[in-house]
């Protein structure tokens, strides 16, 4: 299993989490967070952006990645990050079951 984390801009979320339905991704936790990075608007220490986080199996893990590039890029700063980190094991709380 992947855990993707990406941090995307606000303004590309509705449109990240469109295309990512429509790959068959129906779970993804939605956050919104703080952060500095390379660009510090001139009136704020900080910008607003959204983190996407979705488990997904490993041969999903490109094609969710691929996904979220395509439809977050604008070419321009502050388009963010993806992040895809292996997962050691994943319990559902609810059934105790380790997935």
């Amino acid at each position: 299993m992947k855990l993707i984390t990406a941090i995307i801009k606000t303004t590309s979320t509705e449109k990240v989490i469109k295309a990512l339905d429509n790959i068959g991704i129906k779970h993804i936790s939605i956050s919104e967070v703080k952060g500095i990075g390379e660009q510090i608007e001139i009136f704020k220490s900080y910008t607003v952006h959204t983190r996407l986080e979705i488990i997904v199996p490993d041969e999903k893990a490109n094609e969710v990645s691929d996904t979220i590039l395509k439809n977050a890029h604008t070419g321009l700063a502050g388009d963010g990050i993806i992040a895809v980190s292996s997962l050691d094991h994943l319990i559902k709380i609810r059934t105790m079951e380790e997935i």
